[in-house]
Formats: structure tokens, C-alpha cells, sequence
């Protein structure tokens, strides 16, 4: 079973057996080759063959063209020796177990060998066929072992990859998380404190997300946050270090800067982002995040310059004028107050501090008809009189937007009676809801319940719709509109002309009243291009059946321009402020006379 390649021989001229089954010999004595063969022959009962070669450069041929059990390796060949050969074919050859067999009998030898890739090692000069074959055997379980070692640190090593990125990024928008921030901030902020420079951080609060979780599922709020996340990704620098921190919250630290103001183009290039909508499965959503920013070293530590940004994002969120707020200390004093509002709001639902204020709706051709619009209002035992500017934007944000609607309602009910009482018959009261509320069968139901209670009939109730925000998608209350109109109720859209709303609004939901938004009545007089705007938004809504409300009017000359425009009722100062239901009735009562 021994074939031995003699030193004339190339490799290529030999007849390979099944490698699968066979050892391969470096050994250019062709007496020990024939020796140490017949060893193995011996020792394994002629179960496996040997294939000799007499040269270093021919191993790799042999190699290269078959697989085998083992190698060994004398360290001493013509055309190449020393230890750097088990370096070599272990490098080349990483799975092939190598046996050096040698006549040196020196350990230090030996541990090279091994050091240098072998698995054993063993002398020429006290060799037999058994621990010949021991060695051999210890050689192919060794490397074995050594396989699965290997294999078992990239797995290991591979699942620590894996951990460290769970441990520092968010795992469903793949954003570094509060953890990472953390470090990284601490570092970008130890930078610039080193070279006396700035930094901004800018927080990030997507508006409404809360709804559009309730409204539509958390699968597509995790959509949304993952578009969200990609938007901020494709804006920011390679410098900046952006991370999600927790539910729809996000924060931007940049790189160190000399002047605050390089950060105004950033902050324009993020805005623009979300000039266009979100498309989530069958909804296009038009949503903006509120952007703080606070600079280091303003704040000299980063808890600071957290908490100063989400101050500055807490009023951003609050304001209808920007998207973006910078901190400063009055920032501070109105978040501060605006906690309070938020930390007491509960209490004030379950106590009976609100109430509603109304403010009349004014027939341009009737002076008879009653129309009132009932506005919460609350006064705080402990804050004193909180404005709806105030309470609101934080009532949308919460679970307690139904509370206040049935809040008011009650009010409204009262105020019905009231005015029965005085002889006045109230047409009808208009309460604000939002889409979210609108669309939901249980909230419409409950409505309608709180009205049988009370002398009322739906036909007295409006329901204006003023979500701002999520207008985009208000199609998705229409059953719900309709379900309510069937019964008596009226629809008004509210805000109309204010940049949210559009002329397809108006084809698409069945509406009784538009109210066209202050910004087009304001000083409408000298402006002929809103005239022209009323006018044509005033006409067109006629040709539905819809009436039209002049808002905020509070001159003389917005009334008169008004009426001659073709709104059908005004509301504003000029008429009356949102007072308490007497003194509502009073003005009717007044108006009447």
C-alpha cells in the first residue's frame, strides 16, 4: 500500500490513491521514508496508504490536489528547512494536522514545532509503529480540538459583537441609544472643553405620535419612527452623533464648532425633511417634530444641556409659530410652569376645577338664532387660572382628551338648561374634538349617551374638528361624521385657510360648517388678496350646503367686509369674549332687544 515518489520524480508523475484514505510524508531518505511507511502500514493494518514526496515544493502540489489524514514532516528537506516550513504549510494549510518527524532529539526543537503550528512532534531516533500512530492520531484529534476552539471564539467573539450592539444601539430604528449617547456626548463635550469651543445639542419630539399609535396600530408608529430616524440620518453630518433616547424622542449633539450660529443651516436642512408627509401602508401623514436646542458650554454639563433642550423642545412643541426653540431662561420658567400644568391636570378632571366659557356665534341675518361655542377653561386651586394655551396642546398629547370633551359636554348641558331656564332657546353649542376622538364608535356613542341625559337633542350640538396635525388623514372619522349627522349632529372643520386644511376637505367630508381661520379675516378690509380668498372659499361652500363663520373678527370694518364677503355668522371681540352662561344669555337677551 506504500507509494513513495523517488527524487527524479515529479510530483505531477505520480499516481494518486484515495487521499481521503492516506497520509502525505515529506522525506527525502527515501530508506526512512520506506521505514517510517511501513510503520504506519504496520499500525494501522494496512487501512490507510502513504504518499511520499522528497521536496518542501512538492507538498503543496500533493496538497492541492487531494485531501489527506495527516502530514508528516521532516524538518530537514533539500530544498527547504528549519521550523519556518510548519509555518508555512500551517498558514497555507489551516485543517491539515502535521507531525514533524526529525533526527534532532533537542526539546527546544520541539517546542518550536509546536509553537510554530505542529500538533506533535517526534524523533527519528526513538520511533515506533505505535507511537507512530499515537502521534498520528493525537495529531488529527488535536486539530480537531484546535478547529472547534477557533470556531467556538469567532462565535463567541461574534456574539459579543452582537451584545455590544444591542447594548449600544436602538434596536428597531438601529440608532445609537440613551446608553451610547451618554458616552459619546461626554467625549464630543471633553473635546470642545479641550479647545474652548461649542457644541449644540438638539432634541426632538415627533407631535402626535401618541395618536397616531392609538389611532392606527404600533406598527405603523414603529414605521413612522424608523422614517423618522432614516430623515435625521440622511441629514446630519458625518460629525454629528444622532441617537434615539426612548419612544419618539431623539436628540442630535454636533461636533464642536466656534459660533452658535452654525447651527441655524442645520437646523433649516432638518426642517426641510419634513416639509413632505409620511407615507405609513395606506395613510400619508403630514407630522413635524418639535426641535430644542441648548449649547455647551452655556449648560457646563451634559445633564444640563439635556435638560435645557427639552425645555427649549417642551416650548417649541407648545408654540404655532416654529418647529424649532432655542433655550433661554424664560424657556425655563414656562417649562417649568407647564410641568406643573401637566402634573396637576389629572387632579383638576377628578376635582371639578374646569368649567367651560361661551362665546357667541353671531346669525348675520337673524338676530333670533343662538349659537354659542362652549371653551374649556381652568381655574387651579393651586395654579390659579391656567390658559388654554396652556392646558390643551398637553390635553392632545394624553389619554385624558376624552375627560375634558365629556367635561364640556356637561358644562354644555348645564348652560342648555340654564338658558331654558331664562326663556332662551339655544340653537345650537359648538364643542372642539379632534379627529382621533371623532373616529372612534365609543367616544361618537358616549357623546350621544351624555346628550339623552340632558334636555338637549343632537340637532343642539356641533362638533368641530380641530386636529391640525393629522388633517391629512381626517377621511378616516368620515363614517363617523356621518354616523353623527345621521342623528342630528352638525360638523364644522375649524382653522380653514390656516396652511392645514385644503380645498379637497371640502369635497370629501360632510360638513355643515366651515369656520375660515383668523389669519384670513384679520384686517380683511385692506387685503384684497384674502378678499379675494373669502370669496371664493365663501362661494364654493355655498354650492355644497355648506355655511360659512368669520372668525376673529374684531373691527367695525372685518364685520362689514365680512357680510359683504358672504359669511354666514361672525365670532370674535367685537361681539363678545368667552364668558360664563349667564352672561352669554345676557348678551342674547341683550341682542334680541
Amino acid at each position: 500500500m506504500v507509494q513513495s515518489a523517488v527524487q527524479d520524480r515529479s510530483v505531477q508523475e505520480i499516481v494518486y490513491p484515495d487521499s481521503r484514505q492516506c497520509f502525505l510524508m515529506a522525506e527525502d531518505d527515501p530508506a526512512d521514508a520506506e521505514l517510517f511507511s511501513g510503520m504506519l502500514s504496520q499500525a494501522f493494518d494496512n487501512r490507510y496508504s502513504v504518499m511520499c514526496v522528497d521536496r518542501f515544493e512538492k507538498i503543496a502540489d500533493a496538497l492541492d490536489r487531494g485531501s489527506f489524514q495527516a502530514l508528516i514532516l521532516d524538518m530537514n528537506l533539500p530544498d527547504r528547512s528549519g521550523i519556518e516550513n510548519v509555518h508555512t504549510i500551517g498558514q497555507q494549510y489551516p485543517h491539515l494536522p502535521i507531525v514533524v518527524l526529525t533526527g534532532d532529539d533537542e526539546s527546544y526543537s520541539a517546542i518550536d514545532s509546536l509553537q510554530s503550528g505542529a500538533q506533535d512532534y517526534l524523533s527519528k531516533n526513538t520511533v515506533t509503529p505505535e507511537t507512530l500512530a499515537r502521534s498520528v492520531e493525537f495529531a488529527k484529534e488535536r486539530k480537531l480540538v484546535e478547529k472547534r476552539l477557533k470556531q467556538a471564539l469567532e462565535d463567541a467573539a461574534f456574539r459579543n459583537v452582537q451584545l455590544e450592539a444591542q447594548a449600544n444601539h436602538d434596536p428597531l430604528t438601529g440608532l445609537a441609544n440613551r446608553a451610547y449617547f451618554q458616552d459619546a456626548a461626554e467625549r464630543v463635550l471633553l473635546r470642545a472643553k479641550r479647545k474652548d469651543l461649542r457644541v449644540a445639542l438638539l432634541y426632538f419630539d415627533l407631535n402626535g405620535f401618541k395618536k397616531i399609535n392609538d389611532s392606527y396600530g404600533h406598527a405603523v408608529g414603529d414605521d413612522l419612527l424608523q422614517q423618522f430616524a432614516e430623515r435625521l440620518k440622511s441629514a446630519v453630518r458625518d460629525a454629528d452623533f444622532i441617537a434615539r433616547i426612548g419612544g419618539d424622542e431623539f436628540v442630535i449633539i454636533t461636533d464642536t464648532m466656534q459660533d452658535k450660529e452654525e447651527v441655524y443651516p442645520f437646523i433649516r436642512r432638518l426642517q426641510r425633511q419634513f416639509e413632505t408627509g409620511f407615507q405609513l401602508g395606506a395613510h400619508r401623514l403630514r407630522i413635524h417634530p418639535s426641535i430644542g436646542v441648548a449649547f455647551y458650554p452655556d449648560a457646563e454639563d451634559l445633564d444640563l444641556l439635556v435638560k435645557q433642550a427639552d425645555c427649549a423642545m417642551y416650548q417649541a412643541k407648545t408654540s404655532s409659530d416654529t418647529t424649532a426653540c432655542f433655550y433661554s431662561e424664560h424657556v425655563e420658567l414656562q417649562y417649568t410652569r407647564l410641568q406643573k400644568v401637566e402634573q396637576n391636570l389629572r387632579d383638576a378632571i377628578r376635582n371639578n376645577e374646569l368649567s367651560a366659557a361661551f362665546q357667541p356665534i353671531v346669525s348675520v341675518t337673524s338676530s333670533k338664532e343662538v349659537q354659542l361655542e362652549a371653551l374649556a377653561r381652568w381655574h387651579s386651586d393651586l395654579l390659579d387660572e391656567v390658559s388654554p394655551s396652556e392646558f390643551i396642546p398637553i390635553v392632545e398629547n394624553s389619554s385624558l382628551l376624552n375627560d375634558i370633551a365629556h367635561s364640556v359636554v356637561g358644562n354644555v348641558a348645564e348652560m342648555y338648561r340654564t338658558a331654558l331656564d331664562r326663556g332662551l332657546s339655544v340653537d345650537r353649542v359648538a364643542v372642539n374634538v379632534s379627529a382621533q376622538q371623532l373616529s372612534s364608535a365609543n367616544f361618537c356613542q358616549s357623546i350621544l349617551e351624555a346628550i339623552q341625559d340632558s334636555d338637549m337633542s343632537p340637532e343642539n350640538l356641533t362638533l368641530e374638528l380641530t386636529e391640525r396635525q393629522s388633517i391629512d388623514n381626517i377621511r378616516t372619522c368620515q363614517s363617523q361624521m356621518e354616523f353623527m349627522r345621521m342623528r342630528g349632529v352638525h360638523i364644522a372643520l375649524d382653522d380653514f385657510g390656516s396652511g392645514f386644511s385644503s380645498i379637497g376637505h371640502l369635497l370629501e367630508l360632510p360638513l355643515d360648517l366651515l369656520k375660515l381661520d383668523r389669519t384670513l379675516i384679520h384686517k380683511v378690509e385692506d387685503n384684497v388678496r384674502n378678499q379675494a380668498l373669502v370669496a371664493g372659499i365663501t362661494e364654493m361652500a355655498h354650492r355644497l350646503g355648506i355655511k360659512v363663520i368669520a372668525e376673529g373678527i374684531e373691527t367695525e370694518a372685518e364685520m362689514r367686509q365680512s357680510i359683504d364677503l358672504g359669511c354666514d355668522y361672525m365670532q370674535g371681540f367685537l361681539f363678545s369674549k368667552p364668558v360664563p352662561v349667564n352672561e352669554a344669555a345676557l348678551y342674547y337677551e341683550m341682542r334680541r332687544h
